[in-house]
C-alpha cells in the first residue's frame, strides 16, 4: 500500500515537486560549479607552475648573461638548493593598441625543451600545438593582454628598448598560457620571443649606453633541496648566504605568486558560493512552506489512515521519499551538468585568468557533496514531518471537510473604494503563513543582490575602489623621471591643464624582514598611508606593515623587527597596520627618513603623486605629457589595464546572480501560487457570483505577491545594509585587501528590491491567468491523498 500511495501521490503533486527538484537543481549546479573552478583553478595553477619548473622560490634579477651564469652558480652551490634554472629576458616598457604599459614588460627567450608552454587556440577555448621556434619578428602574448589590451593575432607591439630609434615592434603570432605572471590581476607581463628577436634587443641597449631605457636580466628558478624547508626559510638562507638580495628586482615563492594568479577567481568564486548557500537556504523554506500546507491539508486522510493500521513514523517516511524524489534527482542532475558550464566558465575566464581551467568533479568528492546535501534536505525534510505523529484519527476524521481556519481574530472589510486592493489586503490577512516561502525568498534574493550591488558601486566605473585598496596612499596622478627631467619643469606643464593641489614622492624597495623578502612603500609624507589601525609613523625609527605581513611574521604594533636592505640592516618598531593590496598585501611602509637608515636613496627611483584640482582634464595632461617627453618620463594614473577585466567580471557577476534571482523567483510563485489558488477555489467562486472579474481577480492576485514581495525586499535591503562591510570585508580580507568600507545610498539599496517586487509581482500576474470564467474545477473530497497542490 506504501508504495501505491507513494507514486499516486508524485503524480498528484507533480508540479510542486518539479519546482523544488528545480530549486535544488540550480542550487546544486551553481554550488557544485563554482566549488570545482574554485578548486581546479588553484590546482591547474600549482600542476603547471611544478611542470614548467617555477621552483619553491623565483627570483626577478637584472644581470647580463655573464651575471646571471655567475649568480646561478654562486645559489647552486649552496646545501640548501637542489637546482636553479635560468630564463635570459629583457625588461621593457611596451605600448599596444594605442595603450602604453603600466608596468614593465620581459621578452622572455622561448625554450620548448625547459620549458614546455602551452599555447592557446584563436578563441582561447583550448589549447593548439606549440610551435618548434618562434619566428624573428613575432612575439607571443599571454592570454590576459586580450581582456587587458584588446589584443589579437596580428596586432603590434612596441618594446622600447632605446630612445632615438630604439624601439623593437613586433607581430603578434599568437596567445600562451602563463602561470608565472599571466593574470589581469599581475601588472608585469612576460611574453615569448625567438632567440633573434633576444639578440637584436640585447645588441640595441649595448649601442644605447645612457639612452637604455630597458635592462637585460633573467628569471632563475630556485628548487630547495629539502621538499620541505619552508619558502621563507629558504629566502632567508639565501640572502644571509649569497649576493642574492642585491642582486634581486623582486622575489616570490611559489605559493605566493599561486595566491597572486588565483585573487580574481578566489574574489568572485567566494562570492558566488556564498549566493548558492542562499539558494540552498531558500529551497529549504519553499520545502517548509510546501510541507505545512500538505500536512495541514491532509490531516483528515492522514487521520484514516491511522485507523487503518499505518503508524506516524509510516507516514513521515512516505512524506521523505515522496520529496527526497526531485531532491535526489536536483542534486544529481545540478551535480552533472556543473562540469559542462564550470568548463565553458573556464574557457570564458581565460582572458582574464591567464590560465586555461580544466574544472573536473572527482568522484569522491561528488560522491561526498551529494551525500552532504541529501543529509541536509532529508535531515530537514524529516525533522518538519514531526506534526505527523500528533494527529489524532479521530479529531482528524472529524475535521474531514472542513476548510482551514482563517488566520487572525478579524476580517479586512472590503471597501468600494480601491476594491482591489483591500479584496487583495483581506485575502492576504486571512492566509498569512502562505505567503512565508516568498517573503523569505525576496529578502535573501534582495540581501545577497544589495550586497553585490554595493560591492560594485566600490568597485566604481573606473575600479577606483580597488585601486585604492591596492595603493598605499591616495594619488590622481603619478610621473617618474626616467633619466634627467627636469621636474620643476614638467610641474609647470601640468599647471597649464589644472592647478596641482598636493604632492608627495613614493618609492618602492625590496627589503628583508626577519629574513623575509617584503616589498617597502616609502613615502615622502607617512601621514598619507591607509592606516587602518595602530598609529601612523612619527620616527624614521617605526615602520607600518598590512595585515598580511602582521600575521605572516606573528608580529602586532608595538613590536619590534629586523629589516634589512642592500647590506645594511636596522631595527624598526611596528607603529601600525596599513592598507595596500599590491604583492597580496606583501608590503611594509616606511618614512624617507626610515629608509635612509638601511638603504641608498637615488633620484631616479621616486616617483612624484599628484593631486589635481581639475580631474576631468587628466586624459588630455597624460597624453600631452607622453607627447612631449616621451620615454623620458613613467606615467601613470589610479588604474592598471586589468581593471577592465575585474569590472568585466563584475558585470557578469551581476548578470548571474539577477537571471538566478529571476529564475528563483518564477519558481517560488508558481509553487506558492498553485497552493493559494487550489486553496481558494471556492472563495474565488463566490467572488465571481457577487460580480468580479477575472481581470480584477487577478489583479488582486499579483497584488498580494507584491505587498509580501516588498516587505521581504525591504528587510533584505535592511539586512545588506547592516551585514555587507563585515561579509564582503571577510571575503576580501583573504586576497589582502582589509580596508572594505562601502557607502550605504538609499536610491542604490532600493534597486535590487524593486526589482525582485516587480519580478515577484509580474511572474503571479501571468500565473493567475488560470483565474478565468468557469476554469474551477469542483470542489471533490474523500481523496486519499497528500496535499491538493
Amino acid at each position: 500500500m506504501e508504495s501505491v500511495l507513494l507514486w499516486a501521490n508524485v503524480r498528484r503533486h507533480r508540479v510542486s515537486l518539479l519546482g523544488i527538484g528545480f530549486l535544488i537543481f540550480l542550487s546544486a549546479l551553481l554550488s557544485t560549479a563554482v566549488l570545482s573552478i574554485r578548486s581546479s583553478g588553484m590546482r591547474t595553477e600549482q600542476e603547471e607552475l611544478s611542470r614548467l619548473g617555477y621552483g619553491n622560490l623565483t627570483a626577478w634579477v637584472s644581470a647580463d648573461e655573464g651575471g646571471l651564469t655567475a649568480l646561478e652558480a654562486e645559489l647552486e652551490a649552496q646545501e640548501a638548493v637542489e637546482e636553479v634554472t635560468v630564463q635570459p629576458l629583457i625588461f621593457s616598457d611596451y605600448e599596444i593598441n594605442g595603450q602604453d604599459s603600466d608596468s614593465e614588460g620581459q621578452m622572455v627567450l622561448y625554450q620548448p625543451e625547459q620549458f614546455p608552454y602551452r599555447f592557446f587556440n584563436e578563441e582561447l577555448s583550448g589549447y593548439t600545438q606549440g610551435p618548434e621556434t618562434i619566428e624573428e619578428g613575432t612575439v607571443y602574448l599571454p592570454a590576459s593582454m586580450v581582456s587587458m589590451y584588446g589584443a589579437s593575432v596580428g596586432d603590434t607591439i612596441h618594446f622600447f628598448a632605446a630612445r632615438q630609434g630604439g624601439t623593437l615592434s613586433l607581430t603578434v603570432a599568437g596567445f600562451f598560457e602563463d602561470p608565472f605572471m599571466g593574470s589581469s590581476m599581475i601588472g608585469m607581463k612576460s611574453v615569448l620571443v625567438s632567440e633573434e628577436t633576444l639578440e637584436e634587443g640585447q645588441v640595441m641597449l649595448a649601442g644605447a649606453g645612457m639612452d637604455a631605457l630597458a635592462r637585460e636580466g633573467g628569471m632563475l628558478h630556485i628548487t630547495s633541496a629539502e621538499p620541505k624547508l619552508p619558502a621563507a626559510q629558504l629566502n632567508r638562507i639565501l640572502y644571509e648566504e649569497t649576493s642574492l638580495a642585491s642582486r634581486t628586482d623582486f622575489l616570490y615563492s611559489a605559493d605566493t605568486i599561486a595566491g597572486f594568479m588565483m585573487t580574481l577567481q578566489n574574489v568572485f568564486t567566494g562570492f558566488l558560493l556564498a549566493f548558492a548557500a542562499v539558494l540552498i537556504v531558500v529551497a529549504l523554506v519553499v520545502i517548509r512552506c510546501s510541507l505545512e500546507s500538505g500536512i495541514q491539508r491532509d490531516t483528515a486522510n492522514m487521520g484514516i489512515l491511522k485507523t487503518m493500521g499505518m503508524t506516524g513514523g509510516s507516514l513521515k517516511l512516505l512524506w521523505l521519499a515522496q520529496y527526497l524524489i526531485p531532491v535526489t534527482a536536483g542534486i544529481g542532475f545540478g551535480t552533472l551538468a556543473a562540469l559542462p558550464v564550470s568548463r565553458l566558465a573556464g574557457q570564458l575566464m581565460a582572458a582574464t585568468t591567464g590560465v586555461l581551467l580544466r574544472p573536473s568533479v572527482p568522484l569522491g568528492l561528488w560522491a561526498c557533496y551529494m551525500l552532504l546535501l541529501l543529509l541536509l534536505f532529508g535531515g530537514f525534510i524529516y525533522a518538519r514531518t514531526g506534526k505527523i505523529n500528533r494527529i489524532s484519527p479521530l479529531e482528524a476524521i472529524g475535521s474531514a471537510g472542513a476548510l482551514p481556519a482563517p488566520e487572525g481574530s478579524f476580517h479586512v472589510p472590503i471597501k468600494g473604494e480601491g476594491m482591489i486592493f483591500w479584496l487583495g489586503f483581506r485575502q492576504l490577512m486571512d492566509g498569512k503563513r502562505r505567503y512565508i516561502s516568498v517573503c523569505l525568498t525576496a529578502m535573501l534574493l534582495v540581501f545577497f543582490a544589495s550586497m553585490a550591488g554595493r560591492l560594485s558601486n566600490w568597485l566604481g566605473p573606473e575600479g577606483q575602489g580597488l585601486m585604492d585598496a591596492f595603493n598605499p596612499a591616495d594619488l590622481d596622478l603619478a610621473v617618474q623621471p626616467l633619466n634627467d627631467v627636469d621636474m620643476e619643469e614638467v610641474e609647470d606643464f601640468i599647471r597649464r591643464y589644472t592647478e596641482i593641489t598636493g604632492r608627495y614622492s613614493l618609492a618602492m624597495s625590496d627589503v628583508a624582514v626577519e629574513g623575509v623578502d617584503y616589498t617597502a612603500n616609502v613615502i615622502t609624507e607617512p601621514e598619507r598611508f591607509h592606516l587602518l589601525r595602530g598609529r601612523g609613523i612619527e620616527g624614521e625609527d617605526e615602520i607600518l606593515v598590512t595585515e598580511f605581513v602582521a600575521e605572516d611574521l606573528g608580529i602586532s604594533p608595538g613590536d619590534t623587527v629586523s629589516v634589512s636592505c642592500q647590506g645594511r640592516e636596522a631595527d624598526f618598531t611596528v607603529a601600525g597596520i596599513y592598507q595596500c593590496a599590491n604583492e597580496m598585501g606583501a608590503n611594509i611602509g616606511m618614512s624617507r627618513e626610515g629608509f635612509g637608515r638601511i638603504g641608498t636613496e637615488t633620484p631616479s627611483m621616486w616617483c612624484r603623486h599628484y593631486f589635481l584640482a581639475d580631474i576631468s582634464r587628466k586624459g588630455d595632461l597624460i597624453s600631452a605629457l607622453e607627447h612631449l617627453y616621451g620615454g623620458a618620463l613613467y606615467i601613470h594614473e589610479n588604474s592598471w589595464p586589468g581593471l577592465s577585466g575585474i569590472l568585466s567580471a563584475m558585470k557578469l557577476l551581476m548578470g548571474v546572480l539577477y537571471l538566478t534571482a529571476a529564475l528563483f523567483s518564477f519558481t517560488v510563485t508558481v509553487l506558492t501560487g498553485n497552493r493559494l489558488l487550489l486553496a481558494e477555489q471556492k472563495d474565488l467562486e463566490i467572488y465571481r457570483s457577487i460580480g468580479f472579474t477575472s481581470g480584477q481577480l487577478r489583479r488582486s492576485f499579483a497584488l498580494r505577491f507584491g505587498i509580501v514581495s516588498l516587505a521581504g525586499a525591504l528587510g533584505g535591503s535592511l539586512l545588506g545594509a547592516v551585514l555587507t562591510d563585515p561579509l564582503v570585508g571577510a571575503v576580501l580580507r583573504g586576497n589582502g585587501i582589509s580596508n572594505f568600507h562601502s557607502h550605504w545610498n538609499l536610491a542604490e539599496s532600493l534597486f535590487p528590491a524593486g526589482v525582485i517586487t516587480l519580478l515577484f509581482s509580474g511572474f503571479s500576474y501571468i500565473y493567475s491567468a488560470k483565474v478565468k470564467e468557469g476554469e474551477s474545477k469542483p470542489w471533490s473530497r474523500g481523496v486519499i491523498s497528500f496535499g491538493d497542490y
